[in-house]
């Protein structure tokens, strides 16, 4: 007994000393749950937009994460295309309507994911390396072509069989594309040559790209010994903007580049051009998805240039340590990411 109350006790002074010393936070909208927001097709109005926030605003919530998707199958007459000055009056319509309710506005800077969309240039579009391994011996010429070809790919999120040869390229000149519903469109090309690098079982390393002529006819007879050859040829994923909104639709950028994402951000900075959008949160990327079964996007033009300065030595001159990975002859989208 004596021990229960001195537990009693010293729960009742706890609880006292609590309620005299925590005091809850002021609740505001940055600490209420906020919840994305989904614009299905874009297909939203002043009247149902305040209609929603209203309820939104009702239930607790202190803000909301904008985020154009594809559209209700049906109900095309009601889409917007994204970014169009209509679009971007709506927007500014549920800004102002948010500042009325006390809530707060956040915008994925794009639709869909990941990033991406028609404006988006195959110079700018995700990339990926792809690789050829060639073998001669000293006095040898090499007769076959240094070349690649791209296979074709079409994949669709709806799983609806589409022939690439019916498309034109690039993907975002086609018309009906919400249709459409692409994930991912590789065209049948030929692809640059990155990079060509001989190795000599003795050491020896020769960069050879510039003795490979257009038409991948390589002029250089190698010096005694055997010459293991290295092709890097710099390939388009194909990734394009998964689940997007109308006008959304396009090639997903080369994350790694800051030329492409500078581009990519100034459409946007064109389309509010002149529109009071300040009270926007924040922007953010709705997610990183560039992959397929087949490979990763795991290349951008600068990467040897960058990988040399962040580490002080050349990744070409390193190819050889990885090549053993490889079987001979085989495309390996990721012998570049094994450093």
């Amino acid at each position: 007994m004596k021990q229960f109350f001195i537990i009693l006790s010293t729960l009742i002074s706890f609880s006292v000393f609590s309620q005299q010393t925590i005091k809850w936070p002021p609740v505001t909208t940055q600490n209420k749950p906020w919840t994305r927001w989904w614009w299905e097709g874009s297909a939203v109005n002043k009247q149902d937009l305040t209609y929603a926030m209203q309820l939104y605003q009702q239930a607790g919530l202190g803000g909301l994460e904008i985020t154009p998707i594809y559209g209700v199958k049906g109900t095309e007459s009601q889409f917007l295309q994204y970014l169009s000055p209509k679009w971007v009056d709506m927007l500014k319509f549920t800004l102002a309507e948010a500042k009325r309710l006390n809530m707060g506005i956040d915008m994925a800077t794009g639709t869909g994911w990941p990033f991406g969309g028609p404006w988006v240039t195959p110079a700018d579009a995700s990339k990926d390396i792809n690789l050829k391994i060639y073998t001669l011996k000293g006095g040898e010429s090499l007769r076959e072509k240094i070349t690649y070809l791209q296979k074709p790919l079409v994949r669709t999120a709806s799983g609806q069989a589409v022939d690439i040869k019916t498309l034109s390229y690039p993907v975002a000149s086609n018309k009906n594309l919400q249709a459409y519903a692409f994930d991912q469109v590789r065209y049948e090309m030929k692809l640059p040559l990155l990079l060509l690098m001989a190795y000599a079982d003795t050491g020896e390393k020769i960069d050879l790209t510039t003795k490979t002529d257009k038409s991948g006819t390589l002029s250089w007879t190698p010096p005694a010994g055997n010459w293991t050859l290295y092709a890097l040829f710099m390939g388009w994923h194909g990734k394009l903007v998964e689940r997007a909104a109308p006008g959304g639709e396009g090639d997903a950028i080369d994350h790694f580049s800051a030329k492409a994402l500078h581009n990519y951000l100034q459409h946007f900075d064109d389309s509010f051009k002149g529109r009071n959008i300040t009270s926007i949160r924040s922007y953010f990327n709705e997610s990183y998805e560039v992959d397929d079964a087949r490979g990763q996007a795991n290349w951008t033009p600068e990467l040897f240039a960058e990988f040399k300065m962040r580490t002080g030595y050349d990744l070409r001159e390193r190819l050889i340590c990885y090549s053993r990975l490889i079987p001979q002859k085989q495309t390996a989208a990721y012998c570049m990411i094994i450093v």
